[in-house]
């Protein structure tokens, strides 16, 4: 559990955005285990595109180190998208995670987060776990691969893989679902965002019988995925496809923000292959969490750490509504 108060986290100095103009500010929040080089590296790249650092923060969330910094940018030597590129190549390099977002965006409130479940909720691929009781691990975990870096379409490697999974009792995949690693901090995130009045959302092109029990175990309000095939207590070898390319995905979360009154701009995704990418793309705040290449490349903010605290780090310093307070427009 998450031992210090949360709220230290939430809101930032309002001193820090006193007389300044949003229009040339960026916000960089980095976050990791406290080591030598952070603040040299993140700084160095700042001065090397002749960024201004306005203002700078630094505090900690149990053994994380976190660090706050606005940037003007009007007179940058390149353009801010190459800026933001620099910071997340530097930040992967000294392994830590970044956010780096339009001081607007940064403290427009956030109201619903999504996540992703295998290899990011959960610390493994549900799908080869079941295909190592199948005696199939090799060839479901390289379609696997394939199809969370963009090599291969989702929806045709999903069916592939579970008719590979045909026979395999449900009580079985039941068992496998209830022993699944959770991934670190997962657990203290999910509560921390309900506290906070967040709408927590687990979207995964993965299968119901696992999504259910993880969902519940964690308390998530809402959950979708492809619902498995069954047959007399077993997988038929046949999916019902509801979930498979970001469009599905960023589909089901639009319904579920539109149900609520909330924008794409409020929300936050999470998740870690190609099939979030639209996701993450389009929300307010997208992360990458332990990413695939083409995520890492494309998310606008990347956390490469095994520990989920990380994210409430980048996504709570600032948004001050979820401490109660007005929202700076």
């Amino acid at each position: 559990m998450i031992e210090p108060p949360y709220d230290q986290f939430i809101v930032l100095d309002p001193m820090l955005w006193s007389g300044l103009t949003m229009s040339n500010n960026l916000v960089v929040t980095v976050v990791g285990y406290d080591k030598p080089g952070i603040v040299a590296g993140i700084t160095s790249v700042i001065a090397e595109v002749n960024g201004n650092i306005v203002s700078i923060k630094a505090s900690t969330l149990s053994d994380l180190f976190v660090m706050n910094i606005i940037v003007d940018v009007s007179k940058i030597r390149c353009t801010k998208e190459e800026f933001i590129k620099k910071l997340k190549e530097k930040a992967l390099q000294i392994g830590v995670g970044i956010a780096a977002e339009d001081e607007k965006e940064f403290l427009r409130t956030k109201k619903l987060i999504a996540f992703d479940m295998d290899g990011t909720i959960l610390d493994a691929e549900a799908i080869d776990e079941m295909a190592k009781y199948a005696g199939v691990q090799d060839k479901v975990a390289e379609l696997t691969r394939k199809a969370m870096e963009g090599e291969i379409d989702f929806a045709h490697a999903l069916k592939e893989r579970v008719k590979m999974l045909k026979g395999l009792p449900v009580k079985v995949v039941e068992e496998i679902a209830e022993r699944l690693p959770i991934v670190k901090g997962a657990e203290e995130i999910i509560r921390t965002l309900k506290s906070m009045k967040f709408i927590t959302v687990l979207i995964t092109g993965g299968f119901d019988l696992v999504a259910k029990k993880i969902a519940e175990r964690l308390g998530f309000d809402y959950w979708f995925a492809n619902k498995l095939g069954v047959e007399n207590g077993r997988l038929n070898g046949e999916v019902e496809v509801l979930i498979s390319g970001g469009e599905s995905k960023l589909r089901i979360l639009k319904q579920v923000a539109e149900a609520h009154g909330i924008d794409l701009e409020e929300c936050i995704a999470v998740g870690d292959g190609a099939n979030d990418l639209l996701v993450l793309e389009k929300v307010g705040l997208g992360i990458g969490f332990k990413p695939k290449p083409i995520v890492e490349r494309e998310a606008k903010a990347v956390v490469n750490i095994n520990d989920m605290r990380a994210i409430l780090a980048l996504i709570a310093s600032g948004r001050s509504k979820m401490s109660g307070e007005g929202e700076e427009e």
